[in-house]
């Protein structure tokens, strides 16, 4: 599998777009959880984590989106 199709990404590609997308909000919001654990400053790094992993998720998959309109 090279690239996207004429016809737009493929089921596949869609799929990793999408994980990768919830993969960074989940991790940054685990990553947050595990930081207001230990720093009993919750939610504060909670929240702060779980934005840091929407911003890099979103520009992760700006980047993906990108690559499948350059075809």
């Amino acid at each position: 599998m090279s690239g996207a199709s004429p016809q737009g990404p493929g089921l596949w590609q869609l799929v990793t777009l999408g994980s990768t997308l919830l993969g960074f909000v989940v991790g940054g919001l685990v990553i947050g959880l595990l930081l207001d654990n230990m720093t009993h400053a919750s939610p504060l790094c909670t929240l702060i984590g779980l934005g840091i992993g929407i911003v890099g998720g979103l520009l992760t998959a700006g980047l993906q989106i990108r690559r499948f309109l350059k075809g």
